[in-house]
């Protein structure tokens, strides 16, 4: 693992260093952390409940939960206005996004080793589940009501497919390929409802989580970084 992260994410920062990041960036652009909500569009799997000292530093508690499994934004626009319209009067909001992707301590890529499990699993296990679909040409109905969530994500890699399949490193580049497609979603959804907002800021931190096993911390891989205003 302590190989593998840097030369995979060589700009990763652990969990405390990025909420020290965040917390600064804020206080230095005078915005009140009790008058701040905060949302994720995380996977939804627990090892991703990482920010814990947000609870008590922002408004709400939160988070807001804009993501479904692969941290693709299921919420959509319904779930962002719903989101924003919950921010204190002359208030700001923070949204973290983006997928995850496991490296276990002995350096093997999507896998951890979870609390109190004998063996490694998969992490993030959404999309490991769609690399092996996609191996296989498979396609899932998008209309399923049961897993429509999952057939997503595999149309989103399908459309990288070639790429994933050739790289020396496939679910590397597919938790890659579940960024750009979240980071995308997140665009267009705040593209559509800009025009409805009015006395926000917005403070919008989109990267790749990288989660390790049960007793060591968690990184961040920050990708892209904004502060909007209307």
């Amino acid at each position: 693992m302590y190989k593998t992260i840097p030369k995979h994410y060589p700009e990763a920062i652990r969990i405390t260093d990025l909420e020290t990041k965040i917390i600064t960036d804020l206080v230095q652009k005078k915005l009140d952390l009790k008058s701040t909500i905060w949302a994720t569009s995380f996977c939804s799997d627990e090892v991703n409940n990482l920010f814990s000292p947000f609870y008590d530093l922002f408004a709400g508690p939160g988070p807001f939960m804009l993501g479904g499994i692969s941290g693709l934004p299921f919420s959509g626009i319904t779930g962002m206005k719903a989101f924003l319209s919950h921010a204190p009067s002359h208030g700001a909001v923070l949204v973290l996004y983006g997928p995850h992707i496991g490296i276990s301590e002995d350096g093997k890529i999507g896998q951890v080793n979870r609390q109190n499990q004998f063996a490694s699993s998969t992490c993030c296990g959404s999309l490991v589940a769609a690399l092996e679909s996609i191996k296989k040409d498979e396609h899932m109905p998008l209309d399923n009501p049961l897993d429509y969530q999952q057939a997503r994500v595999i149309e989103h890699l399908h459309k990288n497919r070639s790429n994933i399949l050739e790289s020396q490193f496939p679910l590397k580049e597919a938790t890659d390929s579940a960024y750009e497609a979240i980071h995308t979603k997140m665009n267009r959804i705040l593209d559509i409802i800009k025009p409805e907002l009015d006395d926000i800021k917005l403070y919008l931190i989109g990267g790749i989580v990288i989660n390790t096993d049960w007793t060591i911390e968690d990184l961040f891989e920050v990708r892209n970084v904004e502060y909007l205003e209307f």
